[in-house]
């Protein structure tokens, strides 16, 4: 009997450590099952939201992603769904004035015209002369239609208008004379081209910086419509008063430390500029600026003479910013910055000095007078000046007799002989018998055409003693003329040019900038290029033709005179009213490609 009791409690206690063991092991089950379909849905819900959000950044900032997807939310909904706990809603528009992409929850908006958001807006301006695109990630808020929810104000925000304002961009889409969705704040802005679109990281950075924005914006949601929405959230307020400051805080620390890069930045920036400006300009005392036709020679000296003058080397940079031609002015005027064109009839008279004859309008007497030139004259009120640059721009220095200009003062010219250097040069001016030497605050910049002569074929004094810079046509900037690839048709044209003359030939973009109309285009073939080829290839008109794809713009007659037989060719003007013929000058050269 006594042992029947003891089995029987054996019995209970190995079923009891069944029952414990089977439970424990369910629980564990389901627990490992939970997990790893939240890790499963975690993984889904990044990689499709990553997804989602580039490619539809691609479409707003216009930059091509790597491969194409249809854009859909809908089979997402139930894994945001499932995910977030919130019905989310998005929209994007690509054809605004602003672009942008949107993500939102109905507790606080109705839709993107009512209400606050995450957002991204995709802007397009000019900073500092050039072309830029910005991103910006924004708290967003309803513009045309005023809202009573608004962002929390603990958030130390910068709104649009104010952001752009500050780093001078300019030439973006107003509503109200404001910045469009300028009230709207800015918590992260990026810098967008294609390469940098194309980034694993920066697509990462992106994503990462929204993600952190949307999961605040759904806590703050959840926060502040308890009361409206209790019945339809889970947790308490206090819960969600919790999880609501546990995202501030990650926002607040995000935008503290962006703060703070950009205080650091400031610092480095102000530091390195007070060194730059104790050290010597770092730039070569003489310059020549070469290059084909219509490359903007001329117009870039501007840029380098004001870089020049305000010891500023990223002023060479810049591109067409009336700032600096306002400054290029100014400094023409006070004498800092001197313009000249060299021709076959300049001489040292003209330059350095000479006896020039003066008349005398009371007794007709005539008498001689000792002249001084301009760069005497600049070289004087340089030394006279220490503190300041000068500047003097020589344009066309290559169609000068430079020995006959320069004299002998080319060798004073060098850095290593200018005053004040070791290797310090003087010399005895001919007609003053003045002691002359070249201060090292004066800079020379020459322009120089090689389609007119080869840098090969420049003298060789001139050449050793010079820096060259070389400035080639620049096709991207220029503009679609009426379905005509502007950029491609000359690019075209150039490397035909290439291969059957030389590159100090080719055609630059100039004589296509002020371009905008199909006519205007016309006239710049009938006028500027057409002509400037015939002078290339002295009239050879089977190379023109050539150049031109054979697309009619030269037609040719065939005639027999005294048993010879000769090509007499014309000017096509109906051809050259056609668009399609233009198409056919770069359209050929990708058929080959």
């Amino acid at each position: 009997m006594l042992q029947q009791k003891i089995q029987e409690k054996t019995n209970k206690k190995i079923k009891s450590r069944k029952n414990f063991f089977a439970t424990l092991i369910k629980k564990n089950l389901k627990l490992n099952k939970e997990n790893i379909m939240t890790e499963i849905l975690d993984n889904n819900i990044n990689q499709h939201f990553k997804e989602l959000i580039i490619r539809t950044l691609g479409i707003i900032t216009r930059n091509k992603t790597q491969k194409h997807i249809e854009i859909s939310i809908h089979p997402l909904r139930d894994l945001f769904q499932d995910y977030y706990k919130e019905d989310i809603y998005w929209k994007f528009e690509s054809k605004d004035s602003v672009p942008w992409l949107c993500f939102w929850s109905r507790k606080l908006a109705e839709e993107p015209a009512n209400g606050i958001y995450p957002m991204f807006y995709s802007y397009s301006g000019k900073q500092n002369g050039q072309n830029i695109k910005y991103l910006i990630l924004a708290f967003g808020k309803s513009v045309k239609k005023e809202t009573n929810i608004d962002w929390d104000k603990k958030l130390p925000l910068e709104n649009i208008n104010d952001f752009f304002n500050k780093l001078g961009v300019e030439g973006l889409p107003t509503y109200k004379n404001e910045i469009n969705y300028g009230t709207s704040k800015v918590y992260k802005a990026y810098i967008v081209n294609q390469e940098k679109f194309n980034d694993i990281d920066f697509q990462d950075e992106i994503y990462n910086d929204f993600k952190n924005l949307f999961e605040y914006y759904l806590a703050y949601a959840k926060y502040i419509t308890y009361e409206k929405n209790w019945s339809r959230i889970n947790e308490s307020k206090e819960e969600l008063k919790i999880a609501y400051e546990k995202e501030l805080n990650k926002i607040l620390e995000t935008l503290e430390k962006l703060n703070s890069e950009k205080i650091n930045s400031m610092v480095d920036e102000k530091e390195e500029n007070s060194i730059h400006i104790k050290k010597d300009f770092n730039f070569p005392l003489n310059t020549i600026l070469y290059g084909p036709p219509g490359t903007g020679k001329t117009y870039n000296s501007v840029f380098y003479s004001v870089g020049i003058i305000e010891k500023n080397e990223s002023i060479f940079k810049l591109k067409n910013d009336d700032k600096v031609f306002k400054k290029f002015k100014e400094y023409k005027d006070k004498n800092l910055i001197k313009f000249i064109t060299f021709h076959q009839s300049y001489g040292y008279e003209d330059f350095i000095e000479g006896i020039r004859p003066y008349l005398k309008e009371e007794s007709k007497d005539l008498k001689y007078t000792l002249h001084s030139g301009i760069f005497k004259d600049m070289c004087k009120r340089a030394k006279n000046d220490k503190e300041n640059n000068y500047v003097l721009v020589i344009d066309e220095i290559n169609r000068g007799n430079i020995s006959k200009i320069f004299g002998e003062l080319i060798s004073l010219i060098e850095s290593s002989k200018r005053e004040g250097e070791k290797e310090e040069m003087e010399v005895i001016l001919p007609y003053s018998k003045e002691k002359f030497t070249i201060p090292k605050n004066l800079y020379i910049i020459g322009t120089m055409n090689t389609a007119d002569r080869s840098i090969a074929l420049l003298d060789i004094a001139l050449r050793r003693r010079f820096n060259f810079i070389e400035i080639m046509p620049e096709y991207n900037i220029l503009k679609e003329v009426e379905d005509i690839k502007v950029n491609l048709l000359l690019s075209s044209i150039n490397e035909k040019i290439e291969f059957l003359l030389d590159r100090e030939h080719t055609i630059g973009h100039s004589y296509f900038l002020n371009i905008s109309t199909f006519e205007e285009l016309v006239k710049v073939f009938k006028n500027s290029i057409i002509p400037l080829l015939q002078e290339y290839f002295y009239d050879d008109f089977e190379k023109i033709k050539t150049i031109f794809s054979n697309n009619g713009f030269i037609i040719s007659k065939n005639i027999s005179l005294n048993n010879q037989r000769k090509s007499i060719y014309k000017l096509n003007e109906e051809a050259l009213k056609d668009k399609n013929n233009y198409k056919k000058i770069y359209l050929s050269v990708e058929d080959e490609e």
